[in-house]
């Protein structure tokens, strides 16, 4: 029996879009070599992920940290040429204020199940995303609170261990295959991967297109019909 559910911020919750991520990328555009907004999105993630690997325990890197290191890393590889503070500034407000992808509240409003949300970043960026949203969550859980990033164990196991539920008795939700499905694999959490674009069809696990797809398969999951 699923008796909660676990989710991923960026990317499922939160777009990649708003007006402090366009100024980002904009700004990111037309001070460095890179020519496209496209480019730089990729170029960001990349790095990011690679950075990300390598940051836990004693050498743990909270994601502020990573950002100022990959705007210093940008000045040499691909030579940026603008203010570290504004951009960092504008990465937060990205982190508080980006919008919700347009299935969230109505899957929160709508889900019986005790709601988790699982991120990398500091778990105040997403309590203010939430309040000022009127929604809730049962808990934020962060990178930050156990010095790792997903796919590593120690994050999905502090939320099992938050919402006191066995691996078994959870499903995880997000659109990374690395970060959430692995990491959900890794954990013994069952993953659901929202695939809005449909850009994983041979993903090897279930993949909805909505939010609101989850609802059903928890019911027949609980009820057996």
């Amino acid at each position: 029996m699923i008796k909660a559910v676990f989710i991923d911020y960026t990317g499922t919750i939160l777009q990649f879009r708003g007006k402090d991520y366009d100024e980002m990328l904009t700004r990111f555009v037309e001070h460095s070599q890179i020519k496209t907004r496209e480019e730089a999105f990729q170029w960001y993630m990349d790095h990011l992920r690679l950075m990300e690997r390598d940051c836990y325990g004693d050498n743990f890197l909270t994601e502020e940290e990573i950002i100022d290191k990959l705007l210093v890393n940008a000045e040499d590889e691909v030579k940026l040429r603008e203010d570290h503070t504004i951009m960092h500034t504008l990465m937060q407000n990205f982190w508080m204020y980006a919008p919700l992808y347009s299935d969230v509240p109505e899957f929160l409003s709508l889900c019986t199940l005790p709601v988790y949300i699982l991120m990398d970043n500091n778990s105040g960026y997403a309590k203010v995303c939430l309040r000022r949203n009127n929604l809730h969550a049962y808990g934020v859980i962060s990178g930050e609170d156990v010095r790792a990033y997903k796919p590593r164990v120690e994050i999905f196991n502090k939320a099992l261990e938050m919402a006191g539920c066995q691996p078994e008795e959870v499903i995880h939700v997000g659109d990374d295959l690395e970060g959430d499905i692995q990491g959900a694999l890794n954990a013994g959490i069952t993953p659901v991967l929202i695939d809005r674009r449909s850009e994983h069809r041979d993903a090897k696990c279930r993949r909805v297109r909505s939010l609101i797809e989850v609802l059903p398969y928890i019911n027949r999951e609980n009820t057996g019909k």
